[in-house]
């Protein structure tokens, strides 16, 4: 047999074989056996074995198509599947707000479970049939043949088979988007069930201490507050440099808000008597990533929050030094609960946009351990004041409000700064601003200048006073910002209210103690000067009395013999008679009608400094029961 023969023989054996494992592949194996004999078999002429392989290669392409259409039609099965599982799943989230959560809920997951193991199953398959025609090619191409025919008809294969490919790479990328969704709303789902059976933390202390808290608020905005209102109503007061009424309304918001801010902090154990910051910023500006150094001392074996493009910072999450790791967060109702680390690092905005309302579940969390750069100190991780959600924006200030400092964080490649945010920190949270350049390490220091530079100017012209401006990076040394966070001045009055407001008692009742010390004397003076009025006025009325008897007495009754009898004086008592009336008339009356004014007003002034000892005392007794009031309050939570 001549060579070109044998190479025919060679090409008709191969394109036999190959036939015949795409005809087994569709489940004709007796067929294709059958057919694999007789071309080995065939020794006719080289015309009709070709003829009789390209006819058996033509059908390849229709089976290979069939084959793939089977996967395709099963892969869009899968996909309204878990269409249908998604909305199931849906449903169930919903649900799972409203504590609806039954074993309805497991037999969903299960049936997922399912889906997803039917999906898995079929990609096998699909790989499988992939790998089988990719062998199948690499055999063609690597025969060395001149015949046109069949290469004609490997490339309409291998064109149709890219077609098939990318039609099923569109379908299996939508089963895959679909698949997610699934799984996002799957852990979601598990994170709802994990919070609404978290177990509430306790303790008779801490209910007790609420309950004082509470009664101790009734006594600050009930009767401290009325007293505060009717001392200041008299203009005798003043708060600062605001007198009476207008001094009233500055000193009540004062308190009010000095206590919202006390009793915030004795209700949350990891804030009492410790500095608190917060850490606000941008969205990728990186404070998540400063909070979790701080917390870590840069030993990565240390528990840190969730870090990534889409594990960011959903809910105000608190750390603060412990001594053991826990994890925790307060309900829409203000229980605390605790809840396990894996639950907590399934936070997400992902996780959480899955369900609408979360905040009335969930206020903040609380997560504590024992680090020695937390000693004394509280961390406020937040999720920025900027949101488009009202509701996140709200809670975000409401437990920013309760830190001593704010840490202001922006990434050095955005270099802007955001304007409402400019606005709801003037406006809304006065506290001593610190601003960090993050990142500083990706860009020269003369870029980094001018981006310092603008934030100054911006901020400047806003009419907000920054404490410091620091620059950090992931390469810089951790002191560069702990220095500065160690250098926040706590609010006092979050610490000193119980005893600013005994303070504030004690001086009014040493005022009331000096003003009826004062009183009282000055009414004792005053009625002193009237006894001696009325001594003097009885002294003038005596003398006029003398004086009377005098004149009286001067006349002297005469008998005569001759002649009637008569009262009689001498020319020397008829002068001095005289000399007496003038002063009787002049002298006498006018001393005492003077005398007697003076001691009408002198009674006057005594009943004036009576009423203003009383009403002193009066007062004195409003402080007294107040002092008493508060006595019994606060014994338990100074």
């Amino acid at each position: 047999m001549d060579t070109p023969s044998i190479v025919y023989v060679v090409i008709a054996f191969i394109l036999g074989a190959i036939i015949a494992f795409f005809l087994k592949k569709g489940g004709k194996n007796d067929e294709s056996n059958l057919r694999i004999s007789e071309l080995t078999n065939e020794n006719s002429t080289l015309r009709s074995k070709l003829s009789e392989a390209e006819s058996k290669v033509k059908l390849v392409p229709c089976d290979s198509s069939k084959a793939v259409d089977d996967i395709k039609a099963k892969y869009e099965a899968l996909l309204k599947e878990a269409n249908e599982q998604s909305e199931k799943l849906t449903v169930q989230l919903k649900s799972a707000l409203d504590a609806k959560s039954n074993e309805s809920i497991k037999e969903q997951l299960a049936a997922v479970e399912k889906l997803k193991r039917k999906i898995k199953d079929l990609e096998d398959d699909l790989e499988e049939k992939e790998d089988d025609v990719d062998n199948l090619k690499k055999k063609i191409r690597n025969k060395d043949t001149d015949i046109s025919d069949l290469q004609e008809c490997l490339g309409k294969e291998q064109k149709l088979s890219k077609e098939l490919k990318g039609e099923l790479s569109l379908v299996k990328q939508a089963l895959e988007e679909k698949l997610e969704e699934l799984k996002l709303k799957m852990e979601s789902l598990s994170f709802i069930q994990e919070i609404l059976s978290a177990r509430e933390i306790s303790t008779a202390d801490s209910s007790k201490l609420n309950k004082d808290i509470d009664f101790f608020e009734s006594f600050i905005k009930g009767q401290f507050t009325e007293l505060n209102a009717y001392l200041y109503s008299t203009n005798e007061f003043c708060w600062g440099d605001i007198e009476g009424k207008a001094g009233f309304e500055s000193k009540r918001a004062y308190f009010h808000d000095a206590f919202d801010q006390w009793a915030s902090t004795k209700r949350k154990s990891w804030l009492d008597g410790k500095t608190t910051i917060a850490f606000v910023g941008e969205f990728s500006a990186g404070k998540t990533s400063i909070v979790n150094r701080i917390l870590s001392q840069d030993n990565p074996d240390i528990p840190q929050l969730p870090v990534s493009t889409k594990a960011t910072t959903a809910i105000p999450t608190y750390i603060a030094g412990g001594s053991t790791v826990s994890y925790s967060f307060i309900s829409g109702d203000g229980k605390r609960k605790t809840i396990l680390e894996d639950t907590f690092k399934k936070v997400s905005k992902e996780i959480l946009d899955q369900v609408k309302g979360v905040s009335s579940l969930i206020k903040y969390f609380v997560m504590t351990y024992k680090n020695p750069n937390l000693n004394g100190l509280s961390i406020l991780d937040t999720p920025g004041f900027n949101s488009n959600d009202n509701e996140d924006r709200e809670r975000t200030i409401d437990v920013i409000n309760e830190c001593d400092a704010l840490f202001w964080v922006f990434d050095v490649n955005a270099g802007t700064v955001n304007r409402s945010s400019i606005s709801i920190i003037k406006e809304r949270l006065n506290k001593p601003l610190y601003v960090v350049i993050n990142k500083v390490d990706t860009k020269a220091d003369s870029e980094v200048q001018k981006v310092e530079n603008l934030i100054k100017k911006t901020l400047s012209d806003a009419g907000l006073q920054v404490e410091q401006f620091i620059k950090f990076s992931s390469k810089a040394p951790l002191a560069s910002i702990m220095n500065p966070i160690k250098g926040v001045n706590k609010i006092t009055t979050r610490d000193t209210l119980v005893s600013d407001v005994r303070t504030d008692l004690e001086w009014f009742l040493n005022h009331f103690n000096e003003a009826v010390k004062s009183s009282n004397k000055s009414y004792h003076q005053v009625y002193q000067e009237g006894e001696d009025i009325t001594d003097q006025f009885i002294e003038c009325m005596r003398a006029l009395q003398a004086d009377c008897e005098t004149a009286f007495n001067i006349p002297t009754w005469v008998k005569h013999t001759f002649s009637k009898s008569r009262f009689e004086m001498s020319r020397e008592e008829g002068y001095y008679l005289k000399k007496l009336l003038e002063q009787i008339a002049n002298v006498r009356v006018s001393d005492l009608a003077k005398k007697f004014d003076e001691r009408v007003d002198k009674a006057a002034e005594i009943q004036q400094k009576w009423s203003n000892l009383c009403d002193l005392k009066a007062d004195r007794q409003k402080v007294e029961d107040c002092i008493e009031q508060y006595k019994k309050i606060s014994k338990n939570i100074e």
